[in-house]
């Protein structure tokens, strides 16, 4: 039995497959990531809405208008982090472009 090394174009093409599936599993982060963004989104402009069409408190405070506040609050800061890993991600998937060896 002869044992023969692997040539260069099996080892360059098995490197080219693995930088293509790291791409591929940053790409579907990214597009889940998009969706999760658009649902917070929807979520934050949906509690803003019944936020301003509360009456505004004229002196002291309302109950109903501070609890409004809050989940609109909580909303905004859920699609901030949203953004962020989104971003996150992106820049990842750019790294990950980066080193996809482009075929010859």
């Amino acid at each position: 039995m002869m044992h023969v090394a692997p040539s260069a174009g099996f080892s360059e093409a098995s490197s080219r497959d693995a930088d293509i599936g790291r791409y591929l599993s940053h790409f579907g982060r990214v597009e889940a990531l998009k969706l999760q963004v658009d649902s917070a989104r929807r979520a934050a402009n949906d509690s803003l809405g019944r936020l301003n069409a509360l009456p505004q408190p004229e002196v002291g405070e309302s109950t109903l208008f501070v609890a409004a506040l809050d989940i609109h609050r909580r909303d905004r800061e859920a699609l901030f982090e949203a953004m962020r890993q989104l971003e996150t991600a992106r820049e990842a998937l750019r790294l990950a472009a980066s080193t996809v060896v482009p075929d010859r």
